[in-house]
């Protein structure tokens, strides 16, 4: 074994022993020293550092699940664009429901084709192009949202309003069907066997529920004299999106 694949040979990980000299090896020009190299400090990796919540820094939103290196929290979703009408309904009902609810805007707002779920990094390329394959001949269509209803997290950690959505829900289903097989190649879990196609709007910690379904009833007038006036509930889905961590892959359809 010549002395550099030696050396890369007895490298320490751990990096706690330092040149030591072989008596047992002979001197001579090939192999003048046989010892044990530290490890930089930039490749250690250090297995049991672990990441900590700060909910603070994120609205009090806490995880679901604990941050563990190298697993990439995934989600496809149909994106939306907001306008200015959008932003408006928003504010009413913002100020519609203080101070009984503190809501606050959903700054991406999304209906989304499958749970978050993990990805280990080497699956990423094969997953998304398992992906575009499945949706390759998916065409276009026109979504229309229905009525604004509640939800609350499995957790019970977080309250949301959201748009239901009405025309379009035949088509989503079957996206997410083709999803859901890509997903199993991976043992990943399917979407919601009985999925309310929404998309989520404003936002509040905790469990919220009742107190929004009373005022229900009012928000959604507020939403009639919106789309009387200016907002359009109805917009046509040109793509998806696959985000994987920072990610972004753009989904067209044809």
């Amino acid at each position: 074994m010549s002395s550099s694949l030696k050396l890369l040979h007895d490298y320490n990980s751990d990096g706690s022993s330092s040149c030591t000299e072989d008596e047992e090896t002979p001197v001579n020009e090939e192999n003048d020293v046989e010892c044990r190299l530290p490890l930089p400090n930039s490749l250690k990796v250090n297995h049991k550092q672990e990441v900590n919540d700060e909910p603070e820094k994120h609205d009090g939103r806490v995880r679901c699940y604990p941050h563990q290196r190298g697993n990439w929290n995934s989600l496809i979703f149909i994106p939306y664009e907001s306008d200015a009408s959008f932003d408006i309904l928003c504010d009413q009902i913002i100020e519609l429901c203080k101070p009984k609810v503190d809501l606050k805007r959903i700054n991406d707002p999304h209906i989304s084709l499958t749970r978050t779920f993990i990805l280990l990094y080497h699956w990423i390329d094969s997953f998304v192009l398992s992906v575009k394959k499945s949706l390759r001949s998916f065409h276009r269509f026109d979504v229309q949202f229905d009525n604004l209803k509640v939800y609350c997290n499995e957790e019970k950690t977080r309250t949301f309003l959201a748009f239901s959505v009405g025309l379009g829900k035949l088509e989503i289903l079957k996206s997410v069907q083709l999803l859901d097989r890509c997903l199993s190649e991976y043992k990943l879990h399917p979407f919601y066997q009985e999925a309310s196609f929404h998309m989520s709007i404003l936002w509040c910690l905790g469990d919220k529920k009742n107190e929004l379904e009373e005022l229900l009833t009012q928000i959604n007038e507020t939403l009639t004299i919106n789309l009387n006036e200016s907002f359009d509930s109805a917009f046509q889905i040109r793509n998806y999106i696959c985000k994987i961590g920072n990610k972004i892959f753009d989904i067209n359809l044809v």
